[in-house]
């Protein structure tokens, strides 16, 4: 399966331009897991799955830290993380 691309819904004026930096949700357990998901609705309605290892090509990657917050509200996480790459 090939990379999926990065999907950014915020860019604020006056911060520097996204870069190739990528953000994935996470788990905040001692063993960390990651969110599997396609790109949340929101209505909170998108189911989402866990796997065990960063596999960039079937992770969503969200291109800033605002759209990886938006992403754990539409879910309804109360406790989450995210891992930058």
């Amino acid at each position: 399966m090939a990379q999926r691309g990065t999907i950014t819904y915020t860019h604020v004026a006056g911060n520097k331009a996204p870069g190739n930096t990528q953000y994935y949700l996470a788990t905040t357990t001692d063993i960390i897991r990651f969110y599997l998901f396609d790109e949340p609705s929101s209505e909170g309605m998108t189911p989402f799955s866990f796997i065990d290892q960063l596999d960039r090509t079937r992770l969503l990657p969200a291109g800033d830290k605002a759209t990886a917050k938006e992403w754990a509200k539409r879910f309804g996480l109360k406790s989450w993380t995210y891992v930058r790459v």
